[in-house]
């Protein structure tokens, strides 16, 4: 029996790690009961729901069922009331928001308390991925490194927005992680049975996000570039050997991914599949003219060995890119995307400190390696975090078709917290030595103050925003209240502040008129329960005078920062951007006074208003 005083220590050593999971746990806590659904979630929790009511796979195919199954286990428990007549499964639909707007509409601003079990589910998965983040960079660079990567986990701002929501980008980015540094018992002992968890293991990331399909290529690529700088070759393996060990992984994770879908339509021959995308299914085709451009090939008969939702996800997702949908960046709209989008959202939307921690980490590690004291082992787990997180990366940048979602790249984080933790790793704190006037003659290491001085100012500046971490921008980029100018969708708005509309519409009830347009499933007044109209749409450098020479009295308006920029050549609200709004409702609404002209201006030509 081990000795209570033992358990002491490990509490002690241990407290301040836990104590900061708490705040985490507390901050999450805070938004799951406060923060309304945002439009995925509408149809994520559908698709759960249904997922466990029917036991198919159809709704939300481009989003595999891990999260379904956490998210949906409470919704079917407790039996919500979802109409299933809605439920379809025809190739290029999405049925999954039918079915939740429908609910959506009977519910109304009550259906907050419908997510509340769902989220608090899902919020394990923030949890998972830190521990594992922080044990992992314990065992490597020491306990003061492991206090600062837990720290950056959960106080980052996209984490905080998202990991309390029924939608899978934080479930992926655990997922991924996990997959890749299980790779760390593979390199220290290649057996088989190591190869068959590290597939296993993938084939569950892969039920997270179909961008994880890329660690089918990226995981052995990292062994590779492990066993490179490796130097210990008792493990060493034959080149017959290591082909049977990628064999297994491979096997492994194909099998644990078609059991997330219980085997439903796997193995189905390729031409019996019918595709929406051009690539898959020809030219030509579309939602409502499916084909197979394999069909006539003589492999078709061949049996695909992925879930046949899955496959057609891959199909739905392809179609998607080829339609081209318009994406919005630094204040200009494009039709199609741009490649060095994800880079500039990681940019705005991370604390300045941690980009600037994980930049010196870098340089930390470069150094470290030209200097020969770097630690292999240390060396294993960047590359084992990096190598899948900007494969993954690449592929979602270089996909083109449209750039919408920050959150589609929160696989880059764990990586560079890990070298922003590097700074206070014994390597760190050698090679950070100085000598300071303020600090005697002697060099002394900066490391250890530096890494605490950037990871706090870090949660600061997450804090600063609290709670509204959805809309966070660095100081850089203009702040949260300029975010709307540099990047929309939900990066900025989402519908995650609709509770407070309708507080400021309870707080101020002869404010009426109303004029709205929230953007979101077009319910705007229906959603409150309260009567509104939508704003006149104009073409790009109309004044705003034409709406006040249109009005006999003031209105209020409540305007979503997203609307606030005309597509090219069709009409909008951009003319809003004349005057200033009178209040600002979190970050995500703009709430604005329209007077109506006096009569001797009312005739008067066109002229902005100052």
């Amino acid at each position: 029996m081990i000795p209570i005083n033992s358990f002491q220590v490990v509490f002690l050593r241990w407290k301040w790690i836990a104590l900061i999971v708490c705040i985490h746990l507390c901050l999450l806590s805070e938004r799951i009961v406060h923060s309304f659904p945002n439009i995925d979630e509408i149809g994520h929790l559908a698709a759960g729901f249904t997922q466990w009511k029917t036991l198919r796979f159809d709704l939300y195919r481009v989003t595999p069922p891990l999260v379904h199954y956490v998210a949906g286990f409470p919704a079917w428990f407790f039996n919500s009331n979802y109409d299933l007549t809605l439920f379809t499964d025809r190739i290029g639909e999405r049925p999954e928001f039918l079915i939740g707007v429908e609910h959506l509409i009977a519910r109304r601003i009550s259906i907050i308390s419908s997510f509340v079990l769902p989220r608090l589910f899902c919020v394990i998965f923030s949890v998972v991925g830190c521990v594992t983040l922080t044990y992992y960079v314990f065992k490597g660079f020491g306990f003061i490194s492991a206090h600062i990567v837990c720290a950056f986990w959960c106080f980052c701002p996209s984490i905080l927005a998202f990991a309390p929501t029924v939608i899978p980008d934080v479930a992926a980015v655990t997922s991924g992680m996990i997959a890749s540094l299980s790779v760390f018992s593979y390199q220290r002992k290649s057996t088989c049975l190591a190869a068959c968890i590290c597939g296993a293991l993938a084939g569950l990331a892969m039920l997270s996000k179909l961008t994880w399909i890329t660690l089918a290529g990226s995981v052995p690529l990292a062994i590779l570039v492990c066993r490179y700088f490796d130097k210990f070759r008792s493990q060493e393996r034959t080149i017959p050997l290591r082909l049977l060990d990628l064999t297994v992984f491979l096997i492994a994770a194909c099998f644990l991914l078609n059991s997330g879908y219980l085997f439903e339509h796997s193995f189905t021959p390729l031409r019996e599949f019918h595709f929406c995308s051009e690539t898959l299914g020809g030219s030509g085709t579309n939602p409502l003219n499916l084909g197979n451009r394999f069909a006539e090939y003589p492999f078709s008969s061949l049996p695909v060995p992925l879930p046949k939702n899955y496959f057609l996800g891959i199909d739905y997702l392809r179609h998607e890119v080829e339609s081209k949908y318009w994406s919005f960046l630094d204040g200009e709209w494009k039709l199609g995307s741009w490649e060095h989008y994800y880079v500039l959202t990681t940019v705005f939307k991370t604390p300045e400190p941690t980009l600037f921690a994980s930049v010196l980490g870098l340089v930390i590690v470069i150094t470290s390696i030209k200097k020969g004291v770097v630690n292999l082992k240390d060396l294993s787990l960047f590359v084992l975090l990096i190598i899948p997180a900007a494969v993954c990366f690449a592929s979602i940048s270089l996909q083109g078709g449209f750039n919408h979602h920050h959150r589609y790249v929160l696989m880059i984080y764990p990586p560079m917290f890990a070298l922003a933790a590097y700074i206070a790793s014994p390597v760190g704190v050698k090679l950070l030595r100085f000598r300071l006037p303020f600090l005697g003659r002697k060099k002394r290491s900066i490391a250890i103050p530096l890494a605490i001085t950037l990871v706090t100012l870090s949660a600061v500046s997450a804090l600063r925003v609290h709670p509204y971490y959805t809309s966070y921008f660095n100081t850089l980029s203009g702040g949260p209240q300029n975010g709307w100018r540099r990047l929309g969708f939900s990066n900025i708005d989402w519908g995650q502040d609709i509770l407070e509309v309708d507080q400021w519409l309870k707080k101020y009830p002869e404010r009426r008129p109303l004029v709205m347009d929230i953007d979101y499933f077009g319910m705007n007044g229906d959603l409150f329960d309260v009567p509104t109209s939508s704003p006149p749409l104009l073409p790009l450098g109309a004044s705003v005078d034409e709406v006040r020479r249109s009005i006999t009295e003031t209105q209020w308006w409540i305007i979503s920062v997203k609307k606030l920029y005309n597509l090219p050549d069709q009409p909008g609200l951009q003319y809003l951007q004349q005057i200033e709004p009178v209040e600002r409702i979190a970050y995500a609404y703009h709430v604005y006074r329209i007077d109506p002209l006096p009569s001797e201006e009312s005739s008067s030509p066109d002229k902005p208003t100052p």
